[in-house]
């Protein structure tokens, strides 16, 4: 092993492989940034380059890409509150709240140090334990994941800020959407109400920029006024970045868990980023010494979020690399780069081609490096963008989050969803129910529904379901690690003295706000819901049916208790501060939603250009002069035409054209 490491090594002493390695590590960043793109996506993209390449180069630039992505999708997360990729949601929860506080350099700067963490912890075991943990791998059937995809929910309690049931209600509501579409067992329809297009269920890309974005930009940029994304300027600087290492370094038990929990999770294939950086930063909050700082804005959680994500990645190979089970779709895209190149993964690897794969696991190790170095250096430009002003940099995001929710599936009807979850999204926020855990249980519902379907299938050969899923070691273990994290919260409540703030209980009152009952609207909701849905699938099929009964029966019982709590002692809250702020919101989604039926009849180009305009003189107060129309239909023309050459020209997107062309 360790005169492989060498030989790997000795191919990162060629200039060229290390600087093709920077440039992946680079690229990745930027496909990891811009919502919408993924990993996935960049590395599909990029392998036919590395044809013509050396096998040591290319796959070097590709674990350069891979690495890199896992970074990028941080960046927005953390400046905007949209997560590049599933896996940054938990990174949204304490680095978009830095950001507000002017420390947009301290999340970055700890996402940059805890991927490069991460990642290399996690290589060190691939190159020393690969064969053992592949092994374990196997271990890992239909009931471990869904005892896995269960215990990721239990994160549900660190999100929903202290209201178990606004958080459970929410998240059964995003299992049922994980279900729209065609059942990947039965192959039934279910849920599309007469859309195909939802056939293949709903584009996870429109979900995330829907929740997490737009609710943001429609509140604080359109609704406020706000001149700039954070509440205070960003002033970079070196300090920063030596203070921020420093600190997490004092921390070596949240660094070393999280990145362990990362790599299981990797090494577990199919389970992805998006769960382990979750359950890491679920187990961060449990056993850090300050708990309620998570979801305030701490680089802890930050921290927890991207090592786990970091460290999936090369979890993710051992898999692939031992047994040819790619563990991920990135993985899957490096499995058919390996075999192109005639590398047949297994013992072949390691043996025939050892050199080759040294290079590749010595690769990721630099790569994490490399993050560390763009990441903190490109933190002095980053943290710079939501200095801004919003005029300028609001009309840029929805137009990239119109590109980022159609390049996934080249699918309009993806982007009319983004929309409408953009709605639901601010909704849930003004009533006081978080969004973020209906975007986990659209994440973890494909894990539970697949695991339950088949434990079902196999159970029932074998003599008894409950057995099954409940008497092997591996599920035994994630039952009491679920059990654990249901008493969790009710320990911690017991522990420490329960405070009430008097504030805050009826916002609104002093500026003469209405107050409407949120408990009674959600409660008469998720049971409109469940009704709908019962009534939808009642012809479904055992093994297609089973999840989405299950769920309309939680949500119909969760229903009527919030209908309770809304009748005995309600939440009253206002919904809109101001019919100012009404207004605006309104005027708002109105022209967002003018750009989208444009967009089919004029193009996108012209669209776009059109959209960024009026989104901007919206955001403006008085009437331009002529130096300011002059700046602004020449940005609207270096924005618009940009994203157009990268998205059309670059990334080979089919972007609509004028509906009279065609």
């Amino acid at each position: 092993m360790f005169d492989g490491l060498i030989t790997g090594a000795a191919h990162l002493a060629v200039p060229t492989n290390l600087m093709f390695l920077f440039l992946g590590t680079a690229l990745g960043i930027v496909f990891g940034a811009i919502p919408g793109l993924t990993a996935t996506m960049g590395l599909a993209l990029l392998v036919p380059f590395t044809f013509t390449m050396e096998p040591a180069t290319g796959l070097l630039m590709l674990a350069g890409i891979y690495i890199g992505a896992m970074y990028g999708d941080a960046i927005p997360a953390i400046l905007i509150n949209t997560p590049g990729t599933p896996a940054a949601i938990a990174t949204t929860f304490d680095g978009y709240p830095l950001s507000q506080k002017g420390m947009a350099q301290h999340a970055l700067v700890a996402a940059a140090f805890a991927s490069c963490f991460g990642g290399i912890i996690a290589n060190i075991i691939l190159a020393t334990a690969a064969e053992p943990l592949a092994e374990m791998s196997l271990k890992f059937g239909p009931a471990e994941y869904f005892w896995l995809g269960i215990f990721g929910l239990t994160i549900i309690s660190v999100l929903s800020s202290g209201n178990l049931l606004k958080g459970f209600i929410t998240a059964t509501a995003g299992l049922l959407l994980s279900s729209v579409g065609m059942a990947s067992l039965s192959g039934e329809v279910r849920l599309t109400f007469g859309f195909p297009e939802l056939q293949g269920g709903i584009g996870l890309a429109g979900a995330l920029i829907g929740f997490f974005c737009l609710p943001e930009i429609l509140s604080n940029v359109i609704g406020k006024r706000r001149e700039t994304y954070s509440g205070k300027q960003v002033q970079p600087s070196m300090k920063v970045i030596v203070e921020t290492t420093l600190d997490l370094l004092k921390r070596p038990v949240l660094m070393i868990r999280s990145s362990l929990i990362g790599l299981v999770v990797g090494v577990a294939p199919g389970a992805g980023g998006n769960i382990a950086s979750m359950v890491s930063y679920s187990e961060a909050t449990r056993w850090e010494k300050r708990p309620e700082e998570f979801g305030t804005g701490t680089t802890r959680g930050v921290a927890a979020s991207e090592a786990a994500n970091s460290a999936m990645a090369p979890g993710s190979l051992i898999p692939l690399l031992t047994l040819g089970i790619p563990g991920s779709p990135p993985a899957a895209v490096i499995l058919g780069a390996l075999m192109l190149h005639g590398m047949q993964p297994g013992n072949d690897l390691f043996a025939v081609y050892a050199d080759v794969t040294y290079a590749f696991i010595t690769g990721l190790a630099v790569a994490s490096i490399a993050v560390l170095i763009l990441g903190t250096a490109g933190s002095f430009i980053y943290a710079r963008i939501i200095n801004v002003p919003s005029r300028t940099l609001a009309p840029l995001i929805l137009v990239m989050t119109v590109l980022g929710s159609y390049a996934i599936r080249n699918n309009l009807l993806d982007v009319w969803v983004m929309l409408i979850f953009g709605i639901i999204g601010l909704i849930l926020i003004r009533l006081r129910y978080q969004p973020a855990p209906l975007v986990l249980g659209i994440i973890l519902g494909p894990y539970i529904e697949n695991g339950l379907i088949q434990s079902m299938m196999i159970g029932g050969a074998s003599g008894s379901v409950l057995s099954y899923m409940t008497l092997r070691p591996i599920s035994l273990f994630l039952i009491g690690l679920c059990v654990l994290s249901a008493a969790w919260p009710l320990f911690a409540a017991f522990k420490r003295s329960r405070s009430t703030p008097a504030a805050d209980k009826e916002p609104g009152k002093e500026s003469g706000a209405r107050l409407i009952n949120s408990d009674l609207i959600m409660g008469v909701v998720a049971l409109v819901i469940a009704a709908i849905v019962l009534v939808s699938t009642r012809d479904l099929s055992r093994y297609g049916g089973v999840f989405v009964y299950s769920c309309a029966a939680v949500l119909t019982v969760l229903g009527i208790v919030t209908l309770v709590k809304g009748f005995v002692n309600g939440d009253k809250v206002p919904f809109f501060e101001s019919a100012i702020e009404k207004k605006r919101i309104s005027s708002g989604l109105v022209l967002l939603a003018l750009f989208l039926v444009a967009v089919p009849l004029t193009g996108f180009l012209t669209a776009s250009f059109i959209f960024y305009i009026l989104m901007s003189l919206s955001l403006r107060e008085g009437s331009p002069g002529l130096k300011v129309a002059i700046t602004l239909l020449t940005q609207a023309a270096v924005v618009t035409g940009a994203l157009y050459w990268l998205f059309y020209s670059v990334l080979q997107v089919p972007l609509p054209g004028p509906v009279w062309l065609n």
